[in-house]
């Protein structure tokens, strides 16, 4: 019986380290995506201060066809459902999207689409994201906030969001309630949307309780409208230059309750 209950053990043990998405969370994969905020590389759980994580992290992927094309979420899991109003939330976002666990929900950080990947595993990406990298930003004295980064295949038949959608291109980056109850399942699921085929995540947590927050965004905080990103130029590499766009980028506004996150 002994053995039995230690290979148990191990095999837990194992399953657990090798897990790249928070337990019990779905979708879920256990096949690594490279991620690395400046010379820290994430691991999966790695608890981060928001400073760290305040401009768009690189990323790696060793593909398995370098042809592939595939779409990149950061999805926060831990959003406080007590935080969210629903009555600025549309039709779509409603009811709200399951979180890391009961009375959680969760809050679209980053989705860019149209990647590929070279041989060596180098991010490539001609196109603008359909959500501008928005950095952590949980509630001040709240628990560790679970983002993720999910990396599905992009398949034939994928298209953004209608115009009517609030993750719309332009709807998700001019207002921060369209962040809010983006549901990774029903994500998984929709047309075009392939395999997740690689995750990682990161913990940040807000400690202090100072009631002023900003928007989490990696570039200047704004009170009134938002300030839209310049066009964007081509590149290869990793997300380095894209980082670079960001810092100039979009500050999305709203209620301090919907910036948390």
């Amino acid at each position: 019986m002994y053995p039995l209950v230690h290979a148990l053990g191990a095999s837990l043990l194992i399953a657990c380290a090798s897990a790249q998405t928070p337990p019990g969370t779905s979708p879920a994969t256990n096949n690594p995506l490279t991620v690395n905020y400046g010379s820290t590389e994430v691991t999966p759980g790695i608890q981060l201060e928001r400073m760290e994580t305040s401009t768009i992290p690189t990323f790696a992927y060793q593909p398995s066809s370098p042809s592939q094309t595939y779409t990149l979420l950061m999805v926060d899991l831990s959003i406080p459902s007590t935080r969210v109003d629903p009555s600025a939330l549309s039709p779509e976002q409603l009811p709200l999207a399951p979180g890391v666990s009961a009375n959680r929900t969760t809050r679209l950080h980053f989705w860019q689409a149209g990647l590929t990947f070279s041989a060596n595993g180098t991010l490539v990406n001609t196109t603008e994201p359909v959500a501008y990298y928005n950095g952590p930003m949980p509630p001040a004295g709240d628990i560790p906030h679970d983002y993720v980064f999910y990396l599905f295949v992009q398949e034939e038949g994928f298209a953004p969001p209608a115009d009517d959608s609030p993750f719309n291109v332009e709807n998700v980056n001019e207002e921060s309630s369209n962040r809010s109850s983006f549901d990774v399942r029903k994500f998984a699921e929709g047309e075009g949307v392939g395999e997740l085929v690689a995750a990682n995540y990161i913990v940040v947590q807000n400690p202090g309780a100072s009631a002023t927050m900003s928007s989490g965004m990696a570039g200047p905080t704004a009170t009134g409208g938002a300030v839209m990103p310049p066009s964007p130029s081509p590149f290869t590499g990793s997300a380095g230059k894209l980082g670079a766009r960001s810092v100039l980028g979009l500050t999305v506004l709203g209620s301090v309750m919907a910036l948390w996150g």
